[in-house]
């Protein structure tokens, strides 16, 4: 985030000067650890114990010593790793290009399924073999993600046609019977539908609109954006709710919940279409932002993890993520002019949550990912898709 100091300091004088200075101090020293803590710890540490050369695999969580924890791999880590050094070798971060080869390959060899150049397992075991077939479209959003962020780095390497053909399938077998959104998986194992599928669809499709130039996924782009102005986002609540029931209505309204860092994600996404597409959406960042403002931070300026959206009751545990998605929303409305001053105040906000809450430990370059309000950690491992937030968002 780059702060106008010439338009902010020739209007101000005195006591005001002073509160802009230290606004703009804060928040640059801010970034400057986060960005330094991403560079000099969370990459190179992630680059090392946090993948196997020997199979190009990422590793899918750590225990707090840093060592690898033998759990399933799902194929969304993989993607979200993939997607994080590409990102960073892209802007001259980390030299991450031999990894986002190497993690393409394991990926095309572990988990596409043979017969179908469209088909990807969820998951695999600790020996590389397929634990669950799957198809689930959270983690198909990811690996349209990380093929769009590897095409813009290794170029060819990413097939087009492949990736024709993934947006396809979502198209065609995972599209809900009405035409509206998509359903969880393939096998569907719910009734429910989630909007966080959706939601980080529209994240991917932009994604590869802009790099691979498909008209198919530019539709979902649009379809989906409509979707949350009609159905996803409920006005009358000023809430996001995380489930619907299968005519997207509120799922179980009396204890429906939505979480505040989603607010904040549809913020800065709703953001991104409008710079990639040109197109405003039908529901104002505002109307995401009131509520979760409101009543999705906590005392020490962390994001909450769930807000009940017919009677505003709050749990007190916050996760990483969230936070993340804070200050992209902050960086968002900085950069559309919505209030520049509050926005770099909540940036600064967020970012020192971050560095005081979350990335304290449990060792350099880890980070704890779950907390009650007292700090205390309420998961014994560090789950390697994080990263993917916290790059994303600094």
């Amino acid at each position: 985030m780059t702060l106008d100091r010439g338009r902010d300091i020739a209007d101000a004088s005195g006591p005001t000067l002073l509160r802009i200075t230290r606004l703009q101090t804060d928040l640059q020293d801010e970034l400057r650890w986060a960005k330094d803590w991403l560079v000099g710890a969370a990459l190179p540490f992630w680059a090392e114990a946090g993948f196997d050369r020997s199979t190009g695999l990422f590793a899918e969580r750590l225990d707090f010593a840093g060592r690898r924890q033998d759990v399933p791999l799902r194929m969304m880590v993989q993607c979200r790793q993939i997607y994080v050094f590409a990102h960073a070798a892209l802007l001259g971060w980390f030299d991450g290009r031999a990894y986002v080869e190497q993690g393409l390959r394991a990926l095309l060899d572990h988990f596409a399924l043979p017969g179908d150049q469209a088909r990807f397992a969820f998951s695999i075991d600790g020996r590389g073999e397929v634990a669950d077939t799957t198809a689930d479209t959270y983690g198909y959003a990811f690996l349209l993600f990380a093929l769009a962020w590897a095409r813009r780095l290794v170029g060819d390497q990413v097939d087009p046609a492949r990736v024709a053909a993934i947006v396809d399938f979502l198209q065609t077998q995972l599209r809900h019977d009405s035409g509206l959104g998509f359903i969880d998986s393939l096998p569907r194992k719910r009734a429910t539908l989630r909007q966080n599928p959706q939601m980080h669809l529209l994240e991917a499709c932009l994604e590869v609109g802009a790099v691979f130039a498909l008209p198919q996924a530019r539709a979902i782009c649009d379809d989906t954006v409509a979707l949350f102005g009609s159905r996803l986002f409920s006005a009358d609540d000023l809430a996001l709710p995380e489930l619907h029931d299968d005519h997207w209505q509120i799922a179980d309204r009396a204890q429906a919940v939505f979480e505040p860092g989603h607010h904040f994600e549809w913020i800065w996404l709703l953001e991104r279409y409008r710079a990639v597409t040109g197109q405003i959406a039908p529901t104002s960042p505002s109307a995401l932002a009131q509520r979760a403002l409101h009543d999705g931070i906590d005392r020490d300026g962390a994001v909450i993890e769930t807000v009940r959206i017919a009677d505003g009751s709050r749990t007190t545990s916050r996760r990483c993520w969230a936070s993340c998605e804070g200050l992209k929303a902050a960086a968002a409305d900085y950069k559309a002019g919505r209030d520049p001053g509050a926005a770099a105040r909540r940036a600064a906000g967020f970012l020192r949550a971050l560095r005081m809450i979350f990335l304290a430990g449990p060792f350099p370059g880890g980070w704890i990912d779950r907390t009650d309000a007292d700090n205390t950690p309420l998961v014994d491992y560090v789950p390697a898709s994080t990263l993917y937030h916290l790059t994303l968002a600094i």
